[in-house]
């Protein structure tokens, strides 16, 4: 079973702390796997692939974390729904490169529940629609244990992404759920983990 842990809005480093914590966990042998959702005040990142040129203008009034996750720098905020998986993939018999394509797939299936058609884009990582980018992945995984996630942009204020160049992508703007419709946030949580439970656990789809 999974475990779904819900931290309502939270500071991003008490997050990633209790994210650490959960992980050298399961490195230890806990059976258990976790799901984390959450909400963070607002925070950029920067993945191991990030670049000088992907934050061309110093950032003073929001925190600028380096975190171990691969890919770029990204922005997480109020009205953004973050997700971090902690499992050991052995159970769900789940590569590498599989587990990002259900990730994405969690995004999409999400996102057609509520009547918005997304997509990926080949050689490039996340989740698409006709407006933007809408979804966003960075993991780490270490002996088959899974750590960091994806994030799905629900009414955020994307003026933070401009400061930016999100996930080193400059050919896409960034999008939100509510540039399609009005949706409460904790109706897009409920369906997201549905969908991630039904590919996971009750491998559907």
């Amino acid at each position: 079973m999974i475990e779904i842990i819900d931290l309502g809005k939270k500071d991003y480093l008490e997050t990633l702390n209790l994210q650490k914590e959960l992980f050298n966990k399961k490195l230890k042998g806990e059976d258990k796997d976790f799901l984390i959702v959450v909400e963070h005040f607002p925070v950029y990142t920067k993945g191991k692939t990030t670049k000088e040129e992907h934050i061309p203008e110093k950032i003073l009034d929001v925190p600028v974390i380096e975190v171990e996750r691969g890919g770029s720098v990204t922005f997480h905020g109020e009205g953004q729904l973050v997700v971090y998986p902690i499992l050991n993939l052995k159970k769900y018999r789940t590569g590498v490169s599989d587990y990002i394509s259900k990730l994405e797939r969690t995004m999409i299936l999400s996102l057609e529940e509520l009547g918005i058609e997304a997509f990926t884009v080949e050689k490039l990582r996340g989740v698409f629609t006709e407006k933007g980018k809408i979804g966003f992945l960075g993991v780490k995984i270490s002996r088959y244990i899974t750590f960091h996630g994806f994030s799905l942009n629900v009414n955020v204020d994307k003026s933070y992404f401009s400061k930016i160049v999100p996930c080193g992508i400059t050919e896409y703007p960034v999008a939100s759920i509510s540039d399609f419709k009005n949706v409460e946030f904790n109706e897009v949580k409920n369906v997201v983990v549905s969908k991630f439970i039904d590919l996971f656990e009750n491998k559907k789809f």
